[in-house]
């Protein structure tokens, strides 16, 4: 995301969802990896890394510091679409 920030006008960001999607009560239960159907969901795995002491991915963080980017750069998320 960085580099695309260098080097494009514009950035559209498919598939990614937005910081507060795993605290919504409607949000779709999807498997973290495709080609794992029945392990642990993606916002299960986002809130594990989260909230881990040490190590992890903070996934959610990261998806809140992109949406910061997105309101002074162009930068849109869409399927499922954010609202900044």
């Amino acid at each position: 995301m960085i580099l695309a920030t260098d080097m494009c006008d514009s950035i559209t960001v498919y598939g990614m969802i937005d910081d507060n999607y795993c605290s919504r009560a409607n949000h779709s239960v999807v498997p973290y990896h495709y080609y794992e159907q029945k392990r642990i969901s993606e916002c299960r795995m986002y809130t594990y890394h989260e909230n881990t002491q040490r190590g992890g991915h903070r996934f959610i963080t990261e998806k809140a510091i992109y949406a910061k980017w997105a309101t002074r750069q162009k930068i849109q998320f869409k399927h499922p679409a954010w609202r900044l």
